[in-house]
């Protein structure tokens, strides 16, 4: 563990190309060979084994396909900020297969206390299968754990193994020994407290295996299925793509089109602020569900939730932010949900001259 690595995504892909077109080459090289030596019979003088040779060099090229994705899809995971250019990280791993069989270890030990009711016994589980030793292995999650978390091939090894029943057991056990009986959202305390916790690691990891699609068909209905409470601790505690938000986003504001602003709103609206884009389709494209984030917002009995609906609003209604023509149908969609006393309109009114908004 603790690899320093330097990769520039955009010449590793194209290495990747190179690596795929020689694969291809050998494909169509192997059966030609296979005919020729067929043909020949004892009169072949060379080697018998030409095509098994270049199985092996196809095989090579694969395995250093897949390895040198992994390090891209890890070193873009890692990094925090995403720069052009040449992207350096400590791996947590030193390869994809040490990040997947740690994965295997840490999930057969989660599962193992989840039937043992022991929600302790988890927390510790995370850590201790990373790594972590002596006094770190007994807190909640330590950081080594947080940062294989972030590796694609740890996340979706994890994730694989426990699937979606196990992250829900995961995080609702959490949420059930730290604030007994929410289901409106983690408060502001609590959820900090889950950030250094099993849900904290568990996030980082969905994000991480979700921008990078590595997650199998039994995922997709994830937002359909999964309690309120865990979408949105998830998007809180980490930052999944755009895409995932807004069909999160989506499935949440028909549960309850009716219900008052709580902290699952709250964490809908703030994670936002993060991807303007994701909220212009959404404006753009939904517009019954836009109606329940406005009439939420109506209340005025949440002000925390106000006023994260109103920074990710004016984020993504800004000069120059998203595309012009997207920017213009949310906002669009946006004013054909709001009428003229809409308590809203005082907070956007900087955007309000059209000369403004493009």
């Amino acid at each position: 563990m603790g690899e320093f690595v330097g990769i520039d995504p955009s010449r590793a892909y194209d290495l990747i190309r190179r690596l795929e077109a020689g694969s291809l080459l050998l494909g169509g090289v192997r059966p030609l060979v296979d005919a020729a030596v067929a043909e020949a019979g004892d009169d072949w003088a060379g080697p018998r084994h030409g095509a098994t040779a270049l199985r092996r060099a196809q095989e090579f090229l694969h395995d250093a396909r897949r390895e040198l994705r992994w390090r891209i899809d890890a070193a873009e995971q890692l990094v925090p900020v995403r720069e052009r250019g040449l992207l350096t990280a400590v791996f947590p791993f030193a390869g994809e297969a040490e990040a997947t069989r740690t994965a295997a270890e840490t999930a057969t030990a989660v599962l193992a206390a989840l039937a043992a009711g022991r929600p302790d016994e988890v927390e510790r589980a995370f850590a201790a299968t990373t790594g972590t030793p002596g006094e770190a292995a007994d807190t909640a999650a330590g950081g080594a754990a947080r940062e294989a978390a972030g590796d694609p091939a740890y996340a979706a090894a994890l994730l694989g193994a426990l699937g979606p029943d196990g992250l829900v057991l995961v995080l609702r056990g959490w949420s059930e020994a730290e604030v007994p009986g929410e289901r409106d959202g983690l408060p502001p305390a609590a959820l900090a407290r889950a950030a250094a916790a099993s849900p904290g690691l568990l996030a980082r990891a969905f994000a991480a295996a979700e921008r990078t699609g590595r997650f199998g068909e039994e995922w997709r209905e994830l937002p359909a299925t999964a309690p309120a409470d865990v979408l949105t601790t998830l998007i809180a505690l980490a930052r999944p793509s755009g895409a995932f938000l807004n069909v999160v986003a989506v499935e949440l504001l028909n549960r309850r089109p009716d219900a008052g602003p709580d902290w699952n709103l709250h964490h809908l609206a703030h994670a936002y602020r993060s991807f303007p884009e994701a909220l212009q389709e959404l404006l753009a494209e939904h517009q019954k569900e836009t109606g329940v984030l406005l009439d939420a917002y109506a209340l005025g009995t949440h002000p925390a939730y106000e006023r994260a609906l109103a920074a990710a609003l004016r984020h993504a209604l800004e000069p120059g932010a998203g595309a012009d023509g997207l920017r213009e149908r949310a906002w669009s969609g946006l004013t054909g949900a709001l009428d003229a006393g809409h308590r809203l309109w005082q907070d956007l009114e900087t955007f309000r001259d059209a000369g403004e908004r493009v």
